[in-house]
């Protein structure tokens, strides 16, 4: 007699236990449940149409900043990628790709392990056919269905093609980082060299990218890709590819990069590489033929590009070398302008947005703003005198006193001194509340060397966040992207512009009254434009960082000026306050 199937067995239980209607309905919901699950999903030969397609990234007027591939430049064979590369994958992504058919069991309970150790989530349990799975066809939306969908399109090619076969379309697919998708695409992005003349330092790095590609670029972070890299090699070891010896020698070896980048418009790379960036955040697995609209306003752009070029070329007696400039519209959030640094080919790092320094005295604004919050008045007295926290004794920036004076002076002349009574009284945590409901979003220490900024942020969250005084207390979030559209025309993510109350409209305006003083005869006189503007200088200590973030009703800036080195310069914030009064003069001039 035949052994009866599981299901067979499970509708006979049921039927046992009084659900008779339930079971004699069962076969036809598990049909609707496959018919439902399995609808419209793609064959594996789809895949084979869809690993090439090209990104075109487009500015607020439609004119064209970005044209290139999107998916790999060229696809690689089997027998061109290395040992290396290959092991190096596996031993980080899927060690028990030649023994399972698609999904892991092993693998799953292996990662909830560690996770559990870790008190984090350290690895995922998707096999290397299911990340190719979801990457091709899928989003990466956290759902029981989309994981049911996953293991389906997974086990469809485990069916259709042969284990080499797919580890070879993963490598060709998966994007590295930094615009690089395939493993040809990203030897040549990062090294400039074939994917066949790979070394093992140069393998074990790429393949601890595709985990957090824009975090792990080492065009973004070369030590944190080098950690990485190493974490990636001692996965080889625990894989019984490398013995412990090799490893200790390998660990020692440093990777030389040759980053060849492709093209972009002169004057919009940054800008289109953060745009890259934000791709796989919006749309989880990233598809070809993207069109994606920006909100870059070209002509603010090139002005943003040239004003800062010059800027810099009259700076070296200063010994400034590098600088960057966000603009936003702060009715919206819209990045009218961005230029991450001198020189693009020469430096990918982005230092509007991924440098984190310290705001000096710009973050003062949100020192007062929690005090007007919590009932103090611009015309309030303090004292500028002699004043310690801790053992600390807090200095101005003239190394002088004035005495009494209100805040609202206080503010004009950027006096330390009275920034760090004020947060003593209104209270650290407060400010800390108010900085991140204006859209401060790096961590905040708590104590009263915040009001001098001593912790660190980045320019575009800074700029941003002035951005909520300019717009009467309404923080609109940053956004570069209006809409992606696919190759057939459909929008695949659309930008929801609303805006949020975060500060009291009047805690707002009386903050921009006592800022447009700073321009007009305070510490940022070198701003002054000849129209209504408002705004704050800032210089950490030994002149390491000079910045200005400012704004009119259309439009907040904020500039930087320093060196990526955190060495002093022999500048101050005056410097940072002319650069932004050129570009904003020039950009103002067309507008209202």
């Amino acid at each position: 007699m035949v052994d009866p199937s599981p299901s067979h067995r499970l509708l006979k239980l049921l039927r046992q236990y009084g659900l008779p209607a339930l079971t004699a309905g069962m076969p036809v919901l598990l049909l609707v449940f496959w018919l439902l699950l399995t609808w419209n999903l793609p064959g594996p030969e789809q895949i084979r149409l869809t690993l090439h397609g090209s990104l075109r990234i487009k500015a607020a007027d439609g004119s064209l900043l970005y044209n290139g591939t999107q998916g790999p430049v060229r696809q690689v064979k089997n027998q061109e990628i290395p040992v290396a590369l290959r092991e190096a994958v596996l031993a980080t992504e899927d060690r028990r790709f030649f023994e399972h058919r698609g999904m892991d069991p092993v693998g799953i309970v292996r990662a909830l392990v560690r996770n559990t150790e870790a008190s984090r989530l350290r690895e995922g349990g998707s096999t290397i056919t299911q990340q190719l799975a979801r990457n091709l066809f899928l989003t990466q939306e956290r759902s029981v269905w989309r994981k049911l969908k996953e293991i389906v399109i997974a086990q469809r090619l485990e069916q259709s093609f042969s284990k080499e076969e797919i580890l070879t379309l993963y490598l060709n697919r998966i994007y590295f980082g930094s615009g690089a998708y395939g493993v040809a695409d990203a030897a040549v992005t990062y090294f400039n060299k074939p994917v066949s003349k790979l070394n093992l330092l140069e393998s074990a790095l790429l393949a601890g990218l595709p985990q957090a590609p824009s975090r792990y670029s080492p065009l973004v972070n070369r030590e944190l890709a080098r950690k990485r890299r190493d974490v990636v090699l001692k996965n080889m070891v625990e894989a019984g590819f490398l013995s412990e010896n090799e490893y200790a020698r390998a660990r020692t070896g440093r990777v030389v990069l040759n980053p060849r980048l492709r093209m972009s418009k002169r004057g919009s790379a940054y800008f289109t590489a953060y745009v890259q960036s934000l791709l796989p955040v919006l749309l989880g697995s990233v598809p070809s033929g993207l069109t994606v609209e920006t909100t870059l306003d070209s002509i603010a752009q090139a002005e943003a590009e040239t004003t800062l070029t010059t800027t810099l070329k009259n700076l070296s007696r200063h010994r400034v070398s590098e600088g960057a400039i966000v603009a936003i519209n702060p009715r919206n959030g819209e990045i009218r302008a961005m230029v991450g640094g001198r020189d693009f080919q020469h430096s990918q790092f982005n230092r509007a947005v991924q440098a984190l320094r310290q705001p000096g005295s710009t973050f003062k604004v949100f020192v007062w703003a929690s005090a007007l919050e919590a009932g103090l008045s611009p015309g309030d007295v303090y004292t500028d005198g002699p004043t310690r926290f801790g053992s600390y004794e807090v200095k101005n920036y003239d190394r002088d006193y004035r005495g009494e004076m209100t805040l609202a002076e206080a503010l004009k002349e950027s006096r330390n001194t009275i920034a760090v009574q004020l947060i003593e009284q209104v209270g650290a945590p407060n400010t800390v509340e108010v900085s991140h409901r204006m859209g401060i979003r790096s961590p905040l220490n708590p104590g009263p060397a915040l009001a001098l900024g001593a912790s660190e942020t980045t320019l575009l969250e800074l700029t941003s966040a002035y951005g909520t005084l300019a717009n009467d207390g309404l923080r609109a979030e940053p956004r570069a992207i209006r809409r992606i559209i696919d190759g057939a025309g459909k929008v695949l993510w659309a930008a929801d512009p609303m805006a949020r109350q975060a500060l009291n409209p009047e805690v707002a305006r009386t903050m921009t009254a006592m800022l447009e003083q700073v321009i007009l005869d305070g510490t940022g006189r070198r701003a002054d434009i000849n129209r209504p503007a408002a705004g704050k200088t800032g210089t950490t200590e030994g002149n390491r960082d000079l910045l200005f973030v400012g704004y009119t009703p259309q439009l907040v800036t904020g500039v930087w000026l320093g060196n990526d080195d955190n060495s002093p310069t022999r500048g101050s914030s005056a410097l940072a306050a002319g650069l932004w009064a050129a570009f904003m003069g020039r950009v103002m001039d067309r507008l209202p």
